[in-house]
């Protein structure tokens, strides 16, 4: 608990510099909504919830605007229904945690539903009170919600985050011009035999890379990882996690779990054991390892939906999207969600939390299969590929690691440091690691 005291002040701190820059505060509060019976008095229908007019806000880091008839036409009857005004806010995202600290700290809050990634909000924004827990303003037992909040939205018991969908699509991303030209196994076709493991991508990711014009030096690789990212994924396709966190809040370290430490070991091993990692010419360019996959010089990339819309733009070769290899110790395939997962959350002093839950459940359709499949559409196009995004739903496995960002950071510098650099052991790494990962990790809340 004692760090999340100094995580609230240095959030405070940051607001009270937006709040130096806001002109003064409307202090006005609207009327309380008036709740009342539908009924039908000569004709005219009475509204069941009157909001006399009052501007409901939505904050995001995009526009969420509608702009289809369908949608235009439901916020409309929604607006007419509860008698209020439905406002999209746009707050860019390196400034919507510092803009919605502020406004609630003026007890204003930006809006009336914010949208956050969930590791920017859960825990911190749960332990430092400044979102509420919604559970009995929605029914979430309902079988509508996507069951990932549970993993995403979920604090010490409570609900404090919600979503109408998780289209949690991510995995590897393949270089099919690669994979034919060097008469490679087809990864989709593996996957769908139940042979996409872990043993299979690191032989198909070593013949990928080769010398191809004889100088002595690589010309194509096997894998290109932005950031080191790959290890987390890794662990969660070999059924394990980095962090567990229990009904109580309490967040346990499990990297010395056999099982993530299989996995740490075989991160290790991909750069230095099967030497298929294409190296890293700037470790701050986050671009770089996907710029180097759409100029087709590596096989395999693990990215999100947003690099396959990338790829789309930029490459001239064909490329496949397939689950993360299987781990040993797995069942089955699963979807990595990490920083990525987003929920919105209510915030202290919502004017109208209850009327808040009613419009967002008016508004927003759950389990649309048209909007999936026009945002699968927008990245991929080959049968095989939307077969595969087709089957990612409802297999996302959750790391809330990232949240806890002192120990996240500790881990990626030591494991890169000492695993990847200087090839220690995975397990002698655990060991030595864990005393102090879980002492920073209970001194974060």
């Amino acid at each position: 608990m004692k760090n999340s005291v100094v995580k609230l002040f240095a959030l405070i701190l940051s607001a009270f510099f937006v709040l130096l820059s806001l002109p003064g505060c409307n202090k006005k509060n609207s009327a309380q909504a008036e709740e009342n019976i539908e009924a039908t008095v000569n004709g005219t229908t009475v509204r069941e919830i009157d909001m006399e007019g009052y501007t409901f806000k939505i904050a995001q880091w995009w526009d969420a605007s509608p702009n289809e008839q369908g949608e235009i036409a439901r916020h409309k009857a929604v607006e007419e229904k509860y008698n209020c005004k439905i406002e999209y806010v746009i707050i860019p995202f390196h400034q919507i945690v510092s803009k919605f600290t502020s406004s609630v700290l003026s007890e204003e809050p930006v809006a009336d539903i914010i949208l956050f990634e969930a590791v920017n909000a859960i825990p911190v924004f749960a332990e430092s009170g400044f979102i509420i827990p919604v559970d009995e303003y929605f029914d979430f037992s309902d079988p509508k919600w996507p069951p990932i909040i549970k993993q995403t939205g979920r604090y010490k018991g409570r609900q404090y985050g919600f979503t109408n969908y998780s289209w949690d699509v991510a995995g590897i991303y393949y270089n099919k011009e690669i994979i034919h030209n060097e008469g490679l196994p087809d990864p989709f076709t593996l996957q769908e035999e139940g042979k996409w493991t872990w043993e299979k991508f690191a032989e198909i990711a070593q013949k990928a890379t080769k010398d191809i014009d004889g100088d002595g030096i690589n010309d194509q690789w096997g894998l290109a990882i932005q950031g080191h990212n790959l290890f987390s994924p890794l662990i969660l396709s070999n059924d394990a996690n980095i962090i567990e966190i229990d009904e109580t809040g309490k967040a346990t370290l499990t990297l010395d779990d056999p099982k993530a430490i299989e996995a740490l070991q075989f991160f290790a091993d991909l750069h230095n054991k099967y030497k298929v990692v294409m190296p890293v010419i700037d470790a701050d360019d986050w671009h770089e390892a996907p710029r180097n996959f759409s100029k087709g010089k590596v096989a395999f990339f693990f990215g999100q939906g947003w690099d396959g819309q990338d790829f789309r733009k930029a490459m001239d070769r064909d490329y496949g999207l397939v689950f993360m290899p299987k781990g040993p110790k797995a069942l089955d395939y699963i979807v990595p969600v990490q920083n990525e997962a987003k929920i919105y959350v209510m915030p202290k002093h919502a004017k109208y939390p209850k009327e808040a839950a009613m419009i967002f459940e008016k508004l927003f359709s759950f389990n649309d299969t048209e909007a999936f499949k026009s945002y699968i559409d927008s990245f991929l196009y080959s049968e095989a590929d939307l077969i595969t995004a087709y089957k990612m739903r409802g297999k996302g496995k959750v790391t809330m690691f990232h949240a806890y960002t002192g120990f996240s950071d500790m881990l990626y510098s030591k494991l890169v440091d000492e695993v990847v650099t200087n090839n220690v052991p995975a397990e002698i790494f655990v060991r030595s690691f864990k005393d102090e990962a879980q002492e920073t990790i209970d001194n974060e809340y």
